[in-house]
């Protein structure tokens, strides 16, 4: 569940920079950064669950695909955030 997880913590500093103008970045980075945490800390509990669920209903097999299509989904997602280099935060 975890393989990709560190490496993304690096990129969200830069990522989360180019959308806020200078004046608010070091607030909205922060909020958003630490909202996500808190609210991620709840992942496994609703991931166990989720696929506790899943397995009953459907089988363990299914409920581990089902994980790995979201995470398709998750990487693929990451391709839909616009590029903004050179643009105003105005």
């Amino acid at each position: 569940m975890g393989a990709f997880v560190n490496g993304m913590s690096g990129g969200y500093g830069a990522l989360i920079a180019e959308l806020y103008p200078t004046h608010a970045r070091a607030t909205a980075q922060n909020v958003l950064f630490h909202l996500g945490r808190g609210v991620g800390g709840f992942a496994p509990l609703v991931v166990a669950l989720v696929v506790a669920l899943v397995a009953g209903s459907f089988g363990f097999q299914k409920a581990i695909g089902l994980q790995a299509v979201l995470y398709v989904l998750d990487m693929a997602a990451m391709f839909l955030i616009p590029e903004r280099r050179g643009a105003t935060l105005d």
